[in-house]
């Protein structure tokens, strides 16, 4: 896969940010009208955050899911994928991909906040989600 096109918005515009962008740039003409996809980059941070989240949820779960299984229901809990009929019309969830090249950090943002309640209450009975969310980010600190 090759390397993103990164630009950085400064008070004279966007301007590149890596490499592979600074040599887009180099290539244009002064006056030249290019395509930029305003998406915001993913927190890192913020992603591995989730996931010990995840792992929390599981390791304190009743009854007991793993942490595969947790990332699974809580795309169910948010509608992040499609249910499909199978030929002998039972129906499955199939999950949509969270990965960065799927989702920018908005649309991520909103996938945590509507898929961690949901996980909390059925799964960790009387926690709090903002007790769990702040235990987690004690611990990825």
């Amino acid at each position: 896969m090759s390397e993103r096109h990164l630009y950085r918005y400064t008070l004279d515009g966007f301007r590149p940010f890596n490499g592979v962008a600074q040599d887009q740039a180099s290539k244009c003409k002064l006056g030249d009208v290019v395509e930029l996809k305003p998406t915001r980059v993913r927190n890192g941070k913020f992603h591995r955050l989730y996931f010990a989240i995840l792992k929390l949820i599981s390791d304190n779960s009743e009854p007991h899911i793993t942490a595969d299984m947790a990332l699974y229901l809580a795309k169910v809990g948010a509608g992040l994928g499609e249910w499909i009929v199978t030929p002998a019309g039972k129906e499955l969830f199939c999950p949509g991909s969270i990965s960065f090249a799927k989702m920018d950090q908005s649309a991520f943002d909103d996938f945590v906040k509507a898929s961690i309640p949901p996980l909390v209450v059925r799964f960790m009975r009387g926690t709090a989600p903002d007790d769990l969310i702040k235990e987690a980010m004690e611990i990825t600190q």
